[in-house]
């Protein structure tokens, strides 16, 4: 089996084995679907769980941001937080007390609270493994991937590929500078690890977009892919829009990685009606977030379908592995 999510045909050939029918989910388990949504009594419980199994430094960090963000694309505010965390035997109770501290630090920064959860050593793995479960409440309107119409003007939102490129920065440091890698450049990638939060962003722009989904494994192509899939169409891309700031190229280029195909947490990818393209715009220029008009959806059957000028590039029309495992291997 190949490393990375399990293809969605076998994911939905293990789910006919579970019970998944109650009349209080209005949304379970669906391809591009970011998070559960359960009806309870006014409102509705909005429910995502995520593992880090890659990034050895700041992993409950990035923990708590991932699933945040996979409510807030939603168009709900992420509250309560369980995280289960899986330490290596090596693990030192320092290296513990730091995972635990970067936790705290990525809640307070979105308002979030620890409400349960479960840690353990475990002998048998070499890095430590945490999967978060993120929820919040609404009573409100709930944005669904799969609400992206024809016609609609796409969007990214935020970095392409900082989330991979911090990953490597940190975690791979001996190999960035025996591949002559500018030290500034590794320290700013650094930083990308502390700005993949995009709960505010999200929050910012829901009342203008169809549907808006995060790119985290596989990239921005997956999240666009599992957009496509999700709504049954299809997004056109101009590879000229998508925009790589300078340390993500030299990185990801250094370590032979596709930007647009490894973990991109802080970048949304918005569906937007025509009408309301105004509007989402001035939004996100008020929260001074970078973003691209990059393309449109049309009808179709869960292809990303990569332009330069009139030429396609490429038709992406299967699941991303992220690229980013084949650093580990």
């Amino acid at each position: 089996m190949k490393t990375g999510k399990l293809p969605w045909d076998k994911v939905a050939s293990l789910l006919s084995r579970l019970p998944v029918d109650d009349i209080d989910l209005v949304m379970g388990p669906s391809q591009g679907e970011d998070a559960a949504v359960i009806r309870v009594r006014d409102g509705f419980l909005v429910v995502h769980a995520d593992p880090i199994t890659t990034g050895v430094k700041h992993a409950g960090y990035l923990a708590v941001h991932v699933a945040a963000n996979d409510i807030a694309v939603r168009g709900v505010k992420p509250r309560w937080f369980l995280p289960v965390i899986l330490f290596p035997e090596a693990f030192s109770e320092v290296e513990i007390d730091e995972f635990f501290s970067d936790i705290g630090k990525a809640l307070r920064e979105i308002g979030g609270v620890v409400v349960g959860g479960h840690t353990e050593v475990t002998p048998g793995i070499n890095r430590p493994i945490i999967s978060m479960t993120a929820a919040g409440f609404t009573t409100s309107r709930i944005i669904l991937t799969r609400d992206a119409r024809p016609g609609d003007v796409l969007y990214v939102v935020g970095r392409v590929g900082g989330e991979g490129a911090g990953i490597i920065a940190w975690d791979f440091l001996e190999v960035l500078l025996e591949r002559n890698i500018e030290a500034w450049i590794i320290e700013e990638a650094r930083k990308y690890m502390y700005q993949i939060s995009i709960v505010n962003t999200a929050l910012g722009i829901r009342d203008y977009v169809s549907a808006m989904h995060d790119a985290t494994e596989g990239g921005v192509l997956q999240a666009l892919r599992e957009l496509a899939v999700a709504s049954g169409g299809r997004a056109v891309i101009d590879v000229d829009k998508l925009k790589i700031d300078e340390p993500v190229e030299a990185i990801t280029k250094a370590v032979n990685l596709d930007p647009l195909r490894i973990l991109s947490s802080g970048c949304i990818v918005a569906s937007v009606p025509p009408s309301s393209v105004g509007g989402f715009e001035k939004a996100v220029e008020e929260l001074r977030v970078q973003y691209s008009r990059v393309g449109y959806m049309e009808r179709g059957s869960g292809e990303v379908v990569l332009k330069k000028g009139s030429v396609v590039l490429d038709v992406v029309d299967r699941d991303i592995v992220d690229e980013i495992y084949k650093l580990w291997i």
